[in-house]
């Protein structure tokens, strides 16, 4: 017969210590931002995360793996079949306006930061590719002419706007990338609304941290 004062099972303490995580918070936008990510990851890049880079500066791990598993900006500015489906119009093989992509299921898309203008100062919607070349673009990839980009605060130039596709590019179809698509959208959007964005719970960042930091997530 069992005894009555043998140690209880594992799994009540188990379920216990999750529900004390669950209430103090622990459920971090970094750690949200890994789950988000379509593929799941290949290999632990917990340190490549917001919370685990700002840890790394302070305590570097020579052995940790290198951070850089997406591929570039030029990678999805020079070809439109690199894209994820979340950046294509859903009938024809057309970039979607910035401000409305990522498109998809849970999926947040860009703040409209960025605008065409033309030598008459009529204002039009910069698409991705636009955001990706630099400049407004054709669908076919041929520049516009008489054109310019703008960008619409100075909290988020081209750059940052860039990087941000990019990054949000990555988390979509890169198989490991440490951070999700919803993450990358937020702290964008928090850095062109507030011009900074609060990435942990102790730091916040603005264009130049921010993107200083995805581009250590490049190739």
């Amino acid at each position: 017969m069992k005894n009555q004062d043998e140690t209880p099972p594992i799994t009540q303490s188990v379920d216990q210590s999750r529900r004390r995580l669950t209430k103090v918070g622990l459920a971090a936008p970094a750690v949200l931002g890994v789950l988000a990510s379509r593929p799941v990851l290949g290999q632990s890049l917990h340190h490549c995360t917001p919370s685990g880079h700002i840890s790394g500066f302070a305590s570097p791990n020579p052995n940790a793996a290198p951070c850089n598993v997406g591929q570039s900006v030029s990678y999805y500015a020079d070809d439109l079949d690199n894209w994820p489906l979340e950046f294509l119009n859903a009938n024809e093989k057309k970039p979607l306006l910035f401000k409305e992509s990522p498109n998809g299921s849970g999926l947040v898309p860009f703040a409209d930061a960025y605008q065409r203008v033309d030598k008459k100062n009529n204002v039009t919607f910069a698409t991705v590719l636009d955001v990706l070349k630099g400049t407004p673009t054709k669908d076919n990839g041929q520049p516009e002419q008489d054109m310019t980009l703008v960008a619409k605060s100075e909290n988020a130039d081209l750059v940052l706007g860039q990087l941000a596709v990019a990054a949000c590019m990555n988390a979509l179809t890169v198989n490991g990338f440490p951070i999700g698509a919803l993450i990358v959208v937020k702290m964008f959007n928090g850095v062109f609304l507030n011009g900074k964005d609060n990435v942990t719970s102790t730091n916040n960042w603005d264009q130049e941290h921010l993107k200083s930091y995805l581009r250590t997530l490049q190739g």
